[in-house]
């Protein structure tokens, strides 16, 4: 779906100097789901813009929450498409891991990468800290309804941030392995399985823990 929006947007920014420029939003959940790991988390990722084939206002929110814990990120950012493909951003994110909290300057690239894979790649600055945040995803259709989409996340860290319980050096990694059925293109329930892991000082002075989850969820947009 992040494709299909994209070309989107590029066929829109290619058409926005002949046919004018309306005003546009949009609301994407591109996750919305339960997990099987301990306390079995709700996990969100959704965005949504607002503006114009070249200049748009995005919001990014991604987390997730148990009965005990919960940790988010979340961006407000000023994108400019560069390509037909790309856009470039920059604002501020404000990350949250239980009563603890960090806000950062960012800078992103997102854009459809060769063979269609979807990318997004983001740098966050603050109080001498650098954390960079690489996500790839691609959509392979078995039908015009079923689609099956891996997923590949990986977040590091120039040094030690506690308030997130993050180490310096690649924090985590995750990858993931969705199907999805259309009803609708603006709605599609989904079955999967990912798997997470920590590393370095995240690993072994903050508990992260190595996971395999089965996950159901729901993804839709408007």
């Amino acid at each position: 779906m992040k494709k299909l929006l994209t070309i989107l947007l590029a066929a829109g920014s290619l058409m926005a100097s002949g046919a004018g420029d309306p005003l546009r939003a949009t609301l994407l959940m591109d996750r919305l789901e339960v997990q099987s790991s301990d306390g079995n988390p709700l996990v969100w990722d959704t965005s949504g813009y607002i503006g114009k084939d070249y200049d748009k206002l995005y919001f990014y929110s991604e987390g997730s929450r148990t009965s005990d814990e919960s940790e988010s990120e979340n961006e407000l950012l000023y994108s400019r498409a560069v390509t037909p493909f790309w856009d470039l951003q920059a604002g501020v994110e404000y990350d949250r891991a239980g009563s603890l909290n960090r806000t950062w300057g960012v800078v992103a690239l997102q854009g459809l990468a060769p063979y269609f894979i979807d990318t997004r790649a983001r740098l966050k600055i603050g109080n001498g800290a650098v954390g960079a945040n690489f996500d790839f995803e691609y959509e392979a259709l078995i039908t015009q309804r079923l689609i099956l989409t891996p997923r590949v996340e990986i977040e590091a860290y120039s040094k030690e941030v506690p308030q997130l319980h993050k180490g310096g050096g690649i924090s985590s990694a995750a990858v993931g392995l969705r199907l999805r059925y259309e009803i609708r293109r603006e709605f599609a329930p989904y079955i999967g399985v990912t798997y997470s892991n920590s590393f370095g000082k995240t690993a072994s002075k903050y508990g992260g823990t190595e996971d395999t989850a089965f996950v159901g969820g729901v993804r839709f947009w408007f």
